[in-house]
């Protein structure tokens, strides 16, 4: 099983701002933080997305085991 770990930081770029980073087994997998009136995930582990019907309504973001 990987070790999943959620890390709040401060933005690099946007002063006064806040992020999650996502890390799977030591490695930075992904950035999650506000951009206007939405959220942003950047990744180079993108693979996929998906969304999903439903209350709320979800969206899936597919995140590679490896540099895609």
């Amino acid at each position: 099983m990987p070790r999943i770990e959620f890390r709040v930081k401060p933005h690099g770029v946007l002063p006064g701002t806040q992020m999650v980073e996502f890390w799977r087994d030591g490695v930075f997998v992904a950035g999650i933080y506000p951009h206007e009136d939405s959220i942003q995930i950047v990744s180079k582990y993108i693979d996929g997305v998906k969304q999903k019907l439903g209350h709320p309504p979800v969206v899936v973001v597919h995140l590679s085991k490896s540099k895609g």
